[in-house]
């Protein structure tokens, strides 16, 4: 008996299938692509020549499906999931190609001798496409959802994106229910994510960045949740924020934050404790940079978010990253499934270390933003910059609100 092998490529999430012009009985029905075996020819090389062949495309066999199916008295069909490199299908045996979703598989006529393979192709697409970052782990694109182990604090994490999807707050995934794995389903957020410990944010999208969380902290005011939340205490609380708002968290299309996500960690927070850990991991104050490009970033984070000076970030960076460390460790001592990630990068140890070699640099980022402190006393920053707030009075913060007690600038969203 001859064997037929076919390819369940999957790309995104999806799996790809071939409709078929003949014999007559088969045509318009679908399959998955592939061809015979020719003899002393090994299968995996067979199917990655005959998807050469049939679409253009380079593939790679990633497993073989159970079982072998009989297609006829001379034949008999084997399948393989396989993975493919970039570049559009173009059919040359068949009419039609399609990349079909889970929620999909069910809505085209398949042949018969492919039917027993779709439950394992199910199950596969299920298992998703691991999305690269993060220490935490869990989560994998399928299609255009992702998906991510839940917990305790789920429901809050969820209540909290229906409150903003609500608002319209830009770059807000959807929540469209828990999947047959007991994983949350979220949309999947598009755009370019830059690697925190090699590259930059530009100082376009750092500002932009921080306008952002201005526009989250103004779209979440009010908001409440009893929680659990798996946040960490950080002392003091005032609002309901995101708390890991680094790059690594972050889509950005050209300039302009297309997405954020990893919203597990939301939770009780001050803006003050919020931008300083944006600034840790922004700026990026863990790593060492040079004090006059810390200095000049912090300037423009704090110039994007508007109301508060750089000065009063750093001086919650170490408060800030003491608690994050400190939450770590218990996540670890409590079992937390993401607890071991990120003792498997060597945390909460390697966090304190960044933070000492701050401790370091940090008289010298002082010292720098008291001279443009001094010599900008008699300036504003242009409302332009400040991503549309401008100046309106002058008040004192309060502890309470998790800024030093000191003269600043207050300011409201200008029309512009």
């Amino acid at each position: 008996m001859q064997t037929v092998v076919g390819a369940a490529i999957i790309r995104d999430g999806r799996v790809l299938a071939a409709r078929r012009t003949a014999p007559p009985e088969a045509a318009g029905r679908w399959e998955f692509p592939g061809g015979k075996v020719e003899p002393g020819e090994d299968p995996d090389d067979a199917l990655v020549r005959e998807i050469s062949e049939e679409l253009g495309l380079t593939v790679a066999v990633t497993r073989w499906l159970d079982p072998t199916v009989p297609i006829s008295a001379a034949y008999e069909l084997r399948v393989a999931v396989c993975t493919a490199g970039a570049g559009k299908p173009v059919p040359t045996e068949h009419d039609r190609v399609t990349w079909l979703g889970i929620d999909e598989l069910d809505d085209v006529d398949w042949l018969e001798p492919d039917l027993p393979f779709l439950a394992d192709v199910r199950e596969a697409l299920l298992d998703g496409e691991p999305l690269e970052g993060g220490n935490v782990g869990g989560a994998v694109r399928i299609g255009a959802t992702v998906r991510r182990p839940t917990g305790p604090w789920t429901p809050a994490a969820h209540a909290l994106l229906h409150h903003l999807a609500r608002t319209g707050l830009r770059g807000v995934p959807r929540v469209h229910g828990i999947d047959e794995r007991g994983r949350e389903i979220l949309d999947f957020m598009p755009g370019e994510v830059i690697d925190v410990d090699s590259e930059l944010l530009s100082p376009a999208r750092l500002h932009d960045l921080a306008a952002w969380t201005r526009e989250f902290h103004e779209a979440t005011a009010g908001f409440d949740h009893p929680g659990p939340w798996r946040m960490f205490p950080v002392g003091h609380t005032d609002r309901i924020g995101h708390n890991d708002l680094g790059p690594y968290n972050v889509a950005f299309d050209g300039d302009q934050v297309s997405g954020v996500f990893d919203w597990d960690m939301a939770g009780p927070t001050t803006v003050a404790m919020e931008l300083a850990y944006q600034a840790w991991i922004a700026v990026p104050l863990f790593r060492e940079i040079p004090p006059e490009v810390a200095a000049e970033r912090l300037t423009a984070l704090a110039e994007g978010y508007g109301g508060v000076t750089a000065r009063e970030v750093l001086d919650n960076v170490d408060q800030r990253v003491s608690a994050a460390a400190d939450g770590v460790r218990a996540m670890i001592e409590s079992g937390d499934p993401g607890g071991a990630g990120l003792a498997a990068v060597g945390e909460p140890e390697r966090t304190l270390r960044a933070l000492a070699g701050m401790r370091e640099r940090r008289p010298q980022i002082e010292e720098i933003l008291g001279r443009r402190e001094a010599s900008s006393s008699t300036r504003t920053t242009p409302a332009s910059w400040r991503g549309g707030w401008s100046v309106t009075a002058t008040r004192r913060r309060s502890p309470a609100n998790g800024w030093p007690a000191r003269t600043t600038t207050r300011t409201t969203r200008g029309q512009s």
